[in-house]
């Protein structure tokens, strides 16, 4: 597949399914109580370490750009800290929600459709470049990195994740139960067991199943990981150890890595009972979501 059928398919996948929007089924998509929602449930259930290491408050006055800003929940955190706000995204849709979102809320900021490997602006033209969750599925992750220094004035932060090749979800869940598991799907028995241990949406698993039985390439590490990270129908991921994360951010002056997140739900039988303290500190070290805190 080439590059441009790739990011075509990006565009498509996200398209059709905004990051985040399944977490709330029962309002509107686009009402202030669905953005509400959506909302609470990523900053007091999901991830609620992230208010505290984001750092929304820390850039009043700055030039901030969010390359992948999905629904815009990130950027309007920032926007609300003050930060002077540019949001990007490869698909139409996202970036039409985000400009209601901002309007709906009294928030001020410019958005538009752009790739992250080809950014429109010039040489150091932003104080703070932030992307969650995003480089890691384009094709030329590298290039996309050697972007954000480029428009990233000296002494510059960029604040990136990227999925984490050594934590429990890539190593234990990808790598061995959900391969171990997904040959059960092969069957409609199979896959009813695999809804009642997993809680995976039965439509979800179908997809999967019909993946399995149709492409001979489903169960190649490539193939597997990015269909099991972001959802079936997902064209592309990667992990990255801290090594190799770091490796990408070897032009800037500073780079500092930590990992968070270990999705409790992920994790057979003791997961659902994992005190959150328990959880943060599993996190710091096998967590699934890498960040790199990097200075120009």
């Amino acid at each position: 597949m080439s590059l441009a059928q790739e990011k075509l398919r990006a565009r498509e996948q996200w398209g059709q399914d905004p990051c985040g929007a399944e977490y709330d089924r029962e309002h509107e998509l686009g009402t202030r109580e669905f953005f509400d929602e959506i909302e609470r449930h990523r900053y007091n259930e999901y991830a609620a370490w992230m208010p505290r290491f984001m750092g929304f408050e820390d850039f009043r006055g700055a030039r901030l750009l969010e390359i992948g800003c999905g629904m815009g929940t990130d950027l309007l955190q920032f926007s609300r800290g003050g930060a002077r706000c540019v949001g990007i995204d490869l698909t139409p849709r996202s970036i039409e929600i985000t400009q209601h979102r901002f309007k709906l809320y009294g928030a001020g900021g410019a958005f538009m459709i752009s790739d992250g490997e080809h950014l429109p602006f010039c040489d150091e033209s932003f104080d703070v470049v932030y992307s969650n969750g995003v480089l890691h599925h384009t094709p030329d992750t590298e290039g996309a990195i050697r972007e954000v220094h480029r428009v990233l004035r000296p002494g510059g932060t960029a604040k990136v994740m990227l999925y984490h090749r050594n934590s429990y979800n890539y190593r234990v869940n990808i790598s061995m139960l959900r391969r171990a598991g997904v040959h059960l799907l092969r069957w409609n028995s199979g896959l009813k067991l695999v809804k009642a241990l997993t809680g995976e949406p039965e439509e979800s698993l179908r997809i999967h199943a019909t993946q399995l039985k149709a492409d001979s390439s489903y169960l190649t590490s490539e193939q597997f990981l990015s269909q099991n990270t972001d959802g079936a129908g997902n064209p592309l991921a990667r992990v990255y150890s801290r090594d190799e994360a770091s490796e990408l951010f070897k032009d800037f002056a500073r780079v500092e890595v930590k990992t968070f997140f270990l999705n409790k739900r992920w994790i057979p039988i003791v997961g659902p009972v994992l005190s959150r303290s328990l959880e943060s500190k599993l996190a710091s070290r096998w967590g699934w979501h890498l960040w790199v805190y990097a200075t120009k």
